[in-house]
């Protein structure tokens, strides 16, 4: 059964800094909690997210930093994140890849850890259009309070969404993990895990990342090691329905491909990697390429260990006892 946590359950942001102060990283040392905002063209919702993070979170010490990785936002995103308080990055000067074609959330995640210097690395959505700084403390708590939880998913009493979960990732979880049935929302945008199992992820580029951190999680740690913490109610800015079919692919082709992987057996070349849809003339078909290309695991890449020397290096030393 997965673990679920309530709302609030985070106490107060001066009681999650005490929580926080009293926990040690993997690595030994003090934890460090990093907020990441994956962000494009949010200018209208982004400092309502980065904020209140900042003013509540970060004012208590219970969270490091605020990292917002700008995916080429054309609307004055990164400007109104760093005037709320967050640290930005351009995504094309970021992470040890520069250039990733095809790029999608999954890229954008996969550098955000990289970027970011904590122990527990938190994303959060930059399109909400309401936000309070209890949702990001209430992830950050289980991971602090149950040393057997290394990730935790968000879920929503009230939350109007949901179409490429229940029309796809539902059933795909059914047939692969049934053990993952009793999580309300597995596609969340809002979780928050412990950097080393995130560096040691394959990141699909696209849509399919979501499904794809669950499925590697479970497989090798359990899903035991997964809780999910009710955080109310979400609104946000909806995508459009032409996306959906795309988004159900992209998940479509991780959750076979890992299945495939699991098995020792080659992934099948000839079953494509676009979406066929019919044209607006009979017998017309229009083909709209998926983003299938994934990032290796950041702890496989010969420049890691480099990465977490310069982090640990900057780590605030433990106040004694």
């Amino acid at each position: 059964m997965i673990r679920t946590f309530p709302a609030s359950g985070a106490g107060s942001p001066r009681q999650l800094a005490e929580a926080k102060r009293g926990r040690t990283a993997p690595s030994g040392g003090p934890v460090r909690v990093s907020v990441v905002v994956p962000a494009r063209n949010c200018a209208s919702t982004i400092e309502g997210v980065v904020r209140p993070i900042v003013d509540d979170l970060v004012a208590a010490g219970a969270v490091d930093e605020v990292l917002v990785v700008d995916h080429d936002s054309a609307d004055g995103t990164a400007a109104r994140a760093v005037r709320a308080g967050a640290r930005v990055v351009a995504f094309s000067q970021a992470g040890p890849a520069v250039d990733i074609p095809d790029s999608g959330k999954g890229s954008v995640m996969w550098k955000g850890i990289w970027e970011s210097n904590g122990d527990i690395v938190v994303f959060i959505d930059g399109d909400h259009l309401t936000f309070d700084s209890t949702k990001a403390a209430d992830l950050i708590a289980p991971l602090l309070h149950d040393p057997g939880v290394r990730h935790v998913r968000a879920f929503y009493d009230r939350y109007e969404g949901g179409r490429t979960t229940e029309a796809m990732a539902r059933p795909v979880l059914s047939l692969l993990h049934p053990e993952l049935a009793g999580l309300r929302q597995p596609l969340s945008g809002e979780h928050a895990t412990w950097r080393p199992v995130l560096a040691s992820l394959v990141f699909p580029a696209g849509w399919g990342t979501e499904f794809g951190i669950l499925d590697q999680i479970t497989r090798r740690h359990g899903a035991a090691s997964i809780g999910q913490v009710d955080l109310r109610y979400k609104e946000h800015v909806k995508g459009d329905w032409a996306h959906i079919s795309l988004q159900a692919f992209e998940l479509l082709y991780v959750a076979l491909r890992n299945e495939f992987r699991a098995q020792g057996r080659t992934f099948p070349r000839h079953w494509g990697d676009a979406v066929i849809t019919p044209g607006e003339r009979p017998g017309e078909v229009v083909r709209r390429a998926a983003r299938t290309q994934e990032l290796p695991p950041l702890m496989s890449l010969p420049s890691w260990q480099d990465r977490e020397r310069d982090r640990l290096a900057r780590a605030p030393a433990r106040p004694a006892p």
